[in-house]
């Protein structure tokens, strides 16, 4: 009788045992660390919307190079609570690393979100084991306004005596706090400033009534809230007609001759045409800087009361239209942009009111020249000194000495050139030396918001007369 034969594994089977082990363990390790994966997923916008209105959508895409996307969801979050305004769950299988995109809607109503702030996440998870088999987590979060309720605007109150070449101010209340709000005349935009301590939404902007305008002055009053929140109101006013003078400039050869020796980097190898040079390009380059550097303004006015005068003898008036005139040839025409006053040489050259030196330095044609910075857009200039005594970003009080007259520059004499800006645009400064005007036109247009507080706002005028010139040298040549 035959006996069953017994299979024999030893060390042969023993080594076949531990391959079989150790290809498992080997596998399990690869699946094990291949699911890990050592990539977070990805995640782009579209845009980043910061201002939501009733309506707002944008697209994002989202992957992951390692295990593919799992989960993308997007939540709003507005008052400590969170609300999910999508959730998506991304089959499996597919490439590793292939691209989702995703449209985003957002509905307030639905959301049941209100005006505010509000902050935005969006989050993709992965399908790796990381984090104890939850996945990797990418996420952005960024902070949203939420903006519902329309923006509107109403006029206050408008300078009913504006001017060609004056100032002229306009209040006007929006509902809601705008990200810019102003007026546009023509192609230029004012910006408005909160007015202190006058109802919550008003708002006061100066502007430059162009030199050119005729009897009536059309303007736009506009906020803009972002998302297209927008709210324009069309405003006329009327003007004062007014002439300009007209002068002739006759330049005689030693008067070029100095302008060449003052500007060496403007010759051109002739003397007129090194002149024009200086009386056009410079000019214009100097006039750039002006307006750069009145581009920012302090946001609530320093002054109180109306600008004091330079105690000098009237020379050149602002507006004036000058013909230079060379070897009886009419060569260049310009527009004097200041008054030019004349008094004794190196007079002290007073703050017409409280202010910030936004400028002091030399700047071409005008001289060692100051800028004062008086709030809501509104500045002065001093130019041709000899002397200047500030430095910029100092705070000055009206009437604090900020140099001496001289005649630096483009000038044939001592004496001083002095404008007022709104936000670089040249205006008539006789305006803002006036009590009167400055009371009609300025306080009583901003006291229809609410009284204007004293050494924040125009206070009441009670500003003398400025004293008479004194005769003296120093009288040639205005620029």
């Amino acid at each position: 009788m035959l006996k069953p034969k017994r299979f024999n594994w030893g060390r042969k089977g023993g080594f076949l045992l531990a391959g079989l082990a150790l290809g498992g363990l080997a596998f399990l390790i690869w699946g094990v660390f291949g699911s890990l994966d050592v990539d977070d997923p990805w995640l782009q916008l579209s845009e980043q919307v910061t201002v939501l209105g009733p309506k707002a959508s944008f697209t994002l895409k989202a992957g992951d190079r390692g295990s593919g996307l799992k989960e993308i969801r997007v939540t709003i979050t507005q008052g400590g609570q969170e609300k999910e305004v999508l959730r998506r769950t991304c089959p499996p299988g597919g490439e590793a690393g292939a691209a989702v995109e995703v449209p985003v809607a957002l509905e307030a109503k639905a959301l049941e979100l209100k005006d505010g702030k509000a902050s935005l996440t969006i989050s993709a998870l992965d399908r790796s084991w990381r984090n104890f088999f939850r996945g990797r987590t990418a996420r952005l979060t960024w902070d949203a306004e939420v903006q519902l309720v329309p923006l509107s605007i109403s006029l206050v109150s408008l300078s009913h005596l504006m001017r060609p070449g004056g100032t002229g101010f306009l209040v006007y209340r929006v509902n809601k706090t705008p990200k810019e709000s102003g007026v546009q005349v023509r192609n230029r935009f004012y910006p408005g400033y909160p007015l202190p301590q006058s109802p919550e939404g008003h708002y006061g902007v100066f502007f430059a009534v162009p030199m050119d305008a005729a009897a009536s002055l059309q303007m736009e009053i506009i906020a803009r809230g972002g998302a297209g929140n927008e709210a324009k109101q069309s405003v006329s006013g009327r003007l004062t007609p007014r002439r300009w003078r007209h002068d002739k400039m006759n330049l005689s050869e030693n008067f070029l001759r100095e302008v060449t020796a003052k500007f060496p980097d403007a010759q051109q190898g002739d003397l007129l045409k090194t002149f024009l040079t200086v009386n056009q390009k410079i000019r214009q380059a100097n006039h750039d800087k002006v307006r750069q550097t009145c581009a920012q303004s302090q946001p609530q006015p320093l002054w109180v009361g109306a600008f004091q005068r330079f105690p000098g003898k009237p020379m050149a008036r602002f507006g004036d239209h000058r013909t230079y005139v060379f070897q009886n040839r009419n060569v260049d025409e310009q527009i004097h942009q200041g008054e030019d006053l004349a008094s004794l040489v190196n007079s002290p050259v007073p703050a017409s009111n409280n202010g910030v030196v936004a400028l002091a330095e030399p700047l071409g044609i005008y001289g060692n020249t100051v800028i004062l910075d008086h709030g809501a857009g509104v500045f002065s200039m001093y130019s041709h000194l000899s002397r200047v005594d500030v430095k910029t970003g100092e705070r000055v009080e009206k009437g604090k000495v900020l140099g001496l007259t001289g005649a630096t520059g483009l000038a044939g004499g001592d004496h001083l050139h002095y404008s007022v800006m709104i936000h670089g645009d040249y205006v008539d400064p006789v305006e803002w030396w006036d009590p009167h005007w400055f009371r009609d036109q300025v306080e009583k247009v901003w006291a229809q918001a609410a009284p204007p507080p004293a050494g924040t706002a125009p206070a009441s005028s009670s500003t003398a007369a400025a004293p008479k010139p004194k005769a003296g040298p120093g009288k040639k040549r205005k620029h």
